[in-house]
């Protein structure tokens, strides 16, 4: 008999050391890109990969080898407060708040169907939304919606100028402004028809960019706050996603059917990486040194291709994420 027990014990504790063995070892990084999956929706996971553009090295489903679980349906968006990471989980209608070492240490629920959560102060932050035609105020303290603001529609993207919160409403033709500090909306303004991103640039200007209907075309619009007015704007084809500005050298940058870039005193957009045959869906700027990082999510169902390229669009590397890489955070 007791020579029964001691071999269970010891397979029990060899199991413990494959287990342990098997599990992948995760390198934190200082400066490393960090890249959301969405995962299909309805019935995929959404996953997290970290890339480092020193040696091109790639760690996938990095939440769920820390943590033991997934993170939900929809992995939307990243940000980072005070430390802390904010993994919007869109059709699981919550955020899963981390430390820096991606441990889950609590959870936001109360959602509807959020898609970017922005930092107002450092107690306080705004979640625009897919279906809640709000946009829901969180205590950052508490973990906890503690009030909604009224929105006709699907609140998208957002920058805050001054006191200031401008937001686009997608299906709408306009951009509405939230007072920061009263949260109430006080302020729309008439753009292009779906607005679906927006950002300030180095002059504090907002540009909008519209992806249009079948009656309207799309459109990149650019406002003058200080006197409401729109002072630019020209028509585009197609469905134009996606703008970005980078600051350090002054360029705006969108997806269009391929890469696009536009400086903001210039009149029309340059094409700087043809897209044909592939399916772009995100880009952001890493604002350390303005490489561009593309998903092409291919067919949706594979693994994104990931493309990194130079201010110019000469393309530097090309790496593979997860299943329909949707945002990119830059630590």
């Amino acid at each position: 008999m007791r020579k029964i027990v001691v071999i269970l014990v010891s397979l029990v504790l060899l199991s413990g050391c494959k287990d342990q063995e098997s599990k992948p070892q995760i390198t934190f990084l200082e400066s490393g890109v960090m890249i959301a999956n969405q995962g299909n929706f309805g019935w995929g996971e959404g996953t997290l990969t970290l890339y480092n553009p020193d040696d091109n090295t790639v760690q996938n489903d990095v939440f769920q080898n820390i943590n033991d679980k997934s993170l939900g349906n929809v992995f939307q968006s990243i940000t980072r407060i005070n430390g802390l990471y904010y993994f919007v989980i869109n059709n699981s209608g919550k955020i899963i708040v981390t430390d820096s070492a991606f441990l889950q240490i609590g959870q936001i629920d109360g959602l509807i169907s959020p898609r970017y959560l922005y930092p107002i102060t450092d107690t306080k932050a705004y979640v625009t939304d897919l279906y809640a035609d709000a946009i829901s105020v969180i205590d950052l303290n508490l973990n906890k919606v503690t009030k909604s603001i009224p929105v006709k529609g699907w609140s998208e993207k957002g920058v805050v100028k001054g006191d200031i919160f401008w937001f686009t409403v997608t299906g709408s033709n306009k951009i509405y402004g939230v007072d920061i500090n009263t949260d109430n909306v006080i302020d729309s303004l008439d753009v292009g028809n779906s607005p679906e991103s927006i950002v300030l640039d180095n002059s504090d200007r907002i540009w909008v960019i519209c992806k249009g209907d079948k009656d309207m075309k799309a459109m990149l619009v650019r406002f003058d706050i200080s006197d409401e007015s729109a002072e630019f704007q020209i028509e585009l084809e197609n469905t134009p996603t996606g703008l970005v500005f980078d600051q350090f050298n002054n360029v705006l940058y969108f997806l269009n059917n391929g890469l696009w870039s536009m400086k903001p005193n210039e009149t029309l957009p340059n094409l700087i990486y043809d897209g044909e045959g592939k399916t772009f869906y995100a880009l952001e700027i890493n604002p350390s040194n303005g490489d561009l990082y593309v998903s092409d999510i291919v067919d949706f169902v594979s693994n994104s291709s990931i493309l990194r390229f130079d201010k110019n669009g000469d393309l530097i590397n090309q790496f593979y994420a997860g299943i329909i890489a949707g945002d990119f955070f830059f630590q």
